[in-house]
């Protein structure tokens, strides 16, 4: 009984990635900005201290995430989108079929990465990436499209994958 609830516990902490972000159908746009080797390695956050991150190349315009927690890894699918200057992550899980967008800072020096949701319970839905792309180009400096409580962020542990994975 005690491993089943926490067995539970964990898949409903590990739904989606970094709390419950706005899931869509459509992504923000299709891939379309090369993989930039800062991205790659492993990543952890002091915000999520059950799960860690590894990002590798998985095309020359995605990259391939696995969210390792204690007892599953899940894979995801992720590419960029910039809408007017700010970029954006578009995570998609072949799971659950759906994308998971966050607006996404990777410092200058590469070793820290904000993941800020887009609020799970946004008002319109969206059967486009046309659609969704203009609502958040209209609505992106208003903090109602974020949950800026689930935001996270993550400090790189190591570049191991860098090396390999551009090859």
């Amino acid at each position: 009984m005690k491993n089943s609830v926490f067995l539970s516990f964990l898949v409903v902490c590990s739904l989606g990635l970094f709390g419950c972000p706005y899931e869509s159908q459509v992504p923000i746009s299709q891939p379309s900005i090369p993989v930039d080797a800062q991205w790659l390695g492993t990543w952890n956050s002091k915000d999520e201290v059950y799960n860690s991150y590894k990002v590798s190349k998985a095309s020359a315009l995605e990259y391939h995430i696995e969210q390792h927690n204690i007892r599953q890894v899940s894979h995801f699918r992720g590419f960029l989108s910039e809408v007017r200057g700010n970029m954006f992550m578009n995570l998609y899980s072949d799971s659950a079929k759906t994308y998971y967008l966050y607006r996404v800072k990777l410092e200058d020096s590469g070793k820290k990465l904000i993941f800020i949701p887009l609020k799970r319970d946004l008002k319109d839905h969206f059967g486009s990436m046309d659609g969704l792309r203009n609502y958040i180009e209209k609505n992106m400096n208003f903090r109602s499209l974020y949950s800026e409580k689930d935001q996270a962020v993550f400090e790189k542990e190591s570049d191991e994958l860098t090396a390999t994975a551009l090859n």
